[in-house]
């Protein structure tokens, strides 16, 4: 009997995540964007297919047809670099590159991610096309559980199953609401950061900004890559932090209602992609702003994995502008901000969710799992957004039980394994999980 075949995106972390996935039950096909990840799947003994980096040049540009992404070339992270033109030509060579390995190996599904850049979403059209799975895992609230994206494209609830749970998941659902009530409740991601130091983290960022810049600038071969503005952002901020201070949550007077925005990591797949018009991070809290009483401040705090980002120019001088506005670092807790009986708007954050669990009213603006929990409230615009936050803060109704409900049928719908970087990524436990989960996706 011929096995199957699974086509694995090896990108980031992946490249020598996916090699371990490797199994009898199914023959490997391993593709990777660039050089380096192609590099990385073979130390590990695979074999890789295609690179794109390496054959980019010799592909013929396949005909775009119109209308062809669902979203923009505003949305990919690194090719704005590149002219209307060249953008173009090189969709026609994604289309041509993902459509020539997919018919000529005909997987029965493809292993990557979140769509976080245009070549990936390229790949999840082109398998769409021919009924092809595309598997994209997202974790469940519960730790070391996750589930298949219905739309990788997006993280809204509303393309969610959720079926009705059984007992054990009832029982992991209670488990985890009593952790989450902890004052001291951290999701795995964000356990032990740490701010690096200031020079450390000067010197190490100018020099990897000088190496990108080198390689953009100077390099004959084609990179799709190009994270001059990430190493950028690191040496903008270790200089910004030897001047520029935060404001103290103490020091927003008890008369005053907080609105709280937990800011998002920059650059992040759930801001292009899952935050579309509200991308623009200083111009989301300008508008924030704008739908503020007298009697309101906006507290907007760092991401855990963020450290130093509201130091940078940018947001620094909408603090000058803007009166009623608060900043705080990523050292602070955000339970310490939802102390003080706050309301949330949030785009994707975590924090959204935790607060809705704790009987916080929170307005959401992007797309993510909880904008269908009862407690939370989806806001398609600005004038929405002001109307509700002039009046008095009010939860919508939730019922008693459906929290533990919501997160059961959550659990329902996932599966056991964690296929995202923690520290038992690699443990044969978790990788049996995880071969597991793409078994029952694949295989039945």
């Amino acid at each position: 009997m011929t096995r199957p075949t699974i086509l694995f995106f090896a990108r980031g972390y992946q490249a020598d995540y996916f090699p371990t996935l490797a199994c009898a039950d199914w023959d490997s096909l391993f593709v990777t964007l660039t050089r380096a990840e192609k590099a990385i799947v073979e130390a590990r003994g695979q074999t890789v297919a295609a690179c794109f980096e390496e054959m980019v040049g010799g592909l013929s540009p396949a005909d775009v047809p119109p209308g062809y992404l669902r979203t923009s070339w505003m949305a990919d992270r690194f090719l704005g670099r590149f002219d209307g033109e060249r953008r173009r030509d090189l969709l026609g060579r994604m289309i041509r590159f993902w459509g020539d390995l997919l018919d000529a190996h005909r997987p029965v599904a493809v292993v990557n991610e979140l769509v976080a850049i245009e070549i990936s979403e390229v790949l999840l059209i082109e398998t769409r096309k021919r009924g092809i799975r595309y598997l994209a895992g997202m974790n469940c609230v519960v730790e070391d559980w996750f589930y298949w994206l219905e739309d990788p494209l997006s993280l809204s609830g509303r393309h969610m199953r959720l079926p009705e749970p059984s007992e054990a998941s009832r029982a992991l659902a209670r488990a985890y609401i009593a952790e989450l009530r902890a004052k001291d409740y951290q999701p795995f991601y964000v356990r032990g950061l740490r701010r690096p130091p200031t020079l450390k983290l000067l010197a190490a960022g100018l020099l990897r900004w000088l190496q990108w810049q080198a390689r953009i600038r100077f390099s004959s071969s084609f990179r799709y890559e190009d994270y001059r503005e990430e190493f950028g952002k690191r040496v903008e901020i270790a200089l910004s932090g030897l001047v520029r201070r935060y404001d103290r949550l103490e020091d927003v007077p008890d008369s005053r209602e907080i609105i709280f925005y937990p800011l998002h990591q920059e650059p992040e797949a759930t801001l292009a992609y899952m935050s579309t018009f509200n991308a623009n991070q200083v111009a989301t809290i300008e508008n924030i702003l704008k739908c503020l009483t007298p009697e309101q401040v906006l507290v907007v705090k760092e991401h855990p994995v963020d450290a130093g980002a509201l130091l940078r120019g940018k947001f620094q001088k909408l603090r000058r502008e803007a009166s009623g506005l608060v900043y705080l670092p990523a050292e602070v807790h955000g339970r310490e901000v939802l102390a003080r009986g706050c309301r949330v708007v949030t785009l994707t954050s975590t924090v959204g969710w935790e607060a809705a669990a704790l009987g916080h009213p929170v307005y959401v603006l992007g797309e993510i799992f909880y904008d269908v929990y009862p407690g939370v409230t989806r806001v398609e615009g600005w004038p929405a957004l002001r109307e509700l936050l002039r009046k008095p803060a009010e939860v919508p109704g939730t019922a008693p039980g459906s929290l533990e409900d919501f997160v059961a049928r959550m659990v329902e719908a996932s599966v056991p394994g964690n296929p995202f970087p923690h520290v038992g990524l690699y443990s044969d436990a978790n990788r049996a999980k995880v071969l597991a989960a793409i078994r029952g996706a694949v295989l039945g």
